[in-house]
């Protein structure tokens, strides 16, 4: 029987880990969630203040997460690379001064992976809830 050498089991366990790692692609559901809450999204915002707590989170893909701060608003926001985890973090919470989430100096916690904030958009969900009742009656 063959033995491997210590360079060729090395590359094999790497090749095995990283078909491991992959992430599964952005689902329709997701898909077809990011594309209502966009619709409803306002223009891109340096920064935003809440009251140090959230109601909840929802990742979208990769780079995007959802911060409900209050039940009619939201805030969507995109990290730069690298951010690895964010799509499959059990827990995100956010850094701020002061309670307020800068785009500039703050970072969007994933696990605690660090992610740099790329862009926040504000979204009126309770747009998005009217729209969603329209729809389904």
């Amino acid at each position: 029987m063959p033995t491997l050498t210590r360079p060729t089991a090395m590359i094999f366990a790497a090749t095995l880990l990283a078909g491991c790692a992959t992430v599964p692609p952005i689902s329709k559901q997701d898909a077809a969630t990011e594309a209502t809450l966009l619709q409803f999204a306002g223009p891109p915002i340096d920064s935003f203040t809440y009251l140090g707590r959230y109601d909840g989170f929802r990742t979208l893909g990769d780079k995007q997460v959802v911060i409900f701060t209050t039940i009619n608003d939201a805030y969507l926001i995109r990290v730069r690379d690298p951010c690895i985890n964010l799509r499959i973090a059990n827990t995100v919470e956010l850094t701020s001064s002061n309670r307020t989430v800068s785009r500039t100096f703050d970072f969007v916690l994933a696990d605690h992976e660090r992610c740099l904030i790329d862009t926040i958009r504000h979204i009126d969900y309770a747009a998005v809830k009217r729209a969603r009742s329209a729809a389904s009656s």
